[in-house]
């Protein structure tokens, strides 16, 4: 998609709800192998802007992607992300800070096990590591763990109001940001002093071989080609750099549980509905060789999605209960022992 396509997406008006929206569709075939043979898995509306009417999401046969299709075309797809989308809005300050104590910990285990700088480590960097690896054991605080290569520049890809990118800015890498919302890549310039590029990749101000990490935090989800993204991304890499990849488990136990209701689903802004097996396939078919897929439980994805059922009237006793945290945070720990987490979090390598 063109930077000029990128300003009509994200630049368009809402319109009130109760209006009718012309919202024009296109086909595909399957965004991974080109096949055409698809079945259909579940058909839902958009929870956010209830416009549209009624989306699809078919897995293709042949090599079991799943994807939204028919879905909004480029010139249409602007009118589902409102004014007051969630990922682009700038967090208030509040909240409870991190303690000291805690970041001594995370830098000692950053610099032991995924080589920030300063190096070499020493004894007592090792020690401290260790108990950060004890402490700090929930796998959703362990997701910004991106593994260090010099000299040090990361690109955000998707980076909104750049709350990652600015944790990363902490732990010494030199941070771009890149986004299609105007008003999300001004922000960041004038208030937030980031290097930030408005559109999508390949992008004409993002050379060949300039970065060490590119990640993708929920965007390629979003995105329409995404082995053209990942491939434009292998491309602004250096060799040996790294890619990090989060999306929406579309195998998981919440999504077989909540169906239309799951938090993850989100038609149509995902127009791609990753496996830990597809995942994999497609970054593999783009130039990287993967390191790892870990799954990671998200508490409260699935209290949402529980609460979204009940208001539904499909509501199970289970999904009642489930709106709690005491239930719903065992839930999610169990649903990363057993490979059914509501999120994937890839680690590839560009060879």
């Amino acid at each position: 998609m063109s930077a000029t396509n990128s300003l009509r997406l994200f630049g368009a008006s809402p319109l009130p709800r109760e209006q009718p929206v012309p919202v024009e569709l296109e086909t595909v075939d399957c965004l991974l192998c080109g096949g055409g043979d698809q079945e259909t898995v579940i058909v839902a509306g958009d929870r956010l802007t209830r416009i549209g009417g009624h989306f699809r999401v078919v897995r293709c046969r042949d090599c079991q992607l799943a994807f939204t299709n028919p879905r909004p075309t480029a010139d249409s797809l602007g009118l589902f992300y409102p004014a007051d989308y969630s990922p682009h809005s700038e967090k208030e300050p509040g909240g409870r800070p991190r303690p000291r104590w805690r970041r001594k910990l995370e830098i000692a285990l950053l610099r032991q096990r995924f080589g920030y700088p300063p190096q070499p480590t020493d004894a007592r960097t090792a020690l401290t590591s260790w108990v950060a690896r004890a402490v700090i054991r929930r796998t959703r605080a362990r997701e910004h763990w991106v593994p260090f290569r010099a000299p040090g520049r990361l690109l955000d890809f998707g980076c909104g109001a750049a709350e990652f990118l600015k944790l990363m800015r902490d732990y010494g890498w030199t941070v771009e940001g890149l986004d299609l919302s105007p008003r999300v890549v001004d922000a960041l310039r004038q208030k937030a002093g980031f290097r930030a590029h408005l559109g999508t990749l390949p992008h004409p101000d993002i050379p060949a071989a300039s970065f060490d990490a590119i990640t993708m935090w929920h965007s390629l989800e979003h995105v329409p080609c995404p082995q053209k993204v990942l491939r434009a991304a292998s491309d602004a890499l250096r060799t040996g750099g790294v890619l990090v990849v989060g999306v929406p488990n579309f195998a998981s136990w919440s999504f077989r549980q909540f169906q239309q209701h799951w938090t993850g689903l989100a038609l149509p802004r995902h127009l791609t509905h990753f496996t830990p097996p597809t995942l994999g396939h497609m970054v593999e078919a783009s130039g990287y060789r993967v390191l790892s897929i870990e799954q990671v439980g998200r508490d409260g994805w699935i209290r949402k999605s529980a609460q979204r059922a009940v208001q539904g009237g499909e509501d199970s006793g289970r999904a009642r209960f489930l709106r709690w945290k005491w239930l719903a945070g065992p839930v999610a720990r169990w649903t990363e022992l057993t490979g059914q987490a509501d999120t994937l979090r890839l680690l590839a390598e560009k060879v």
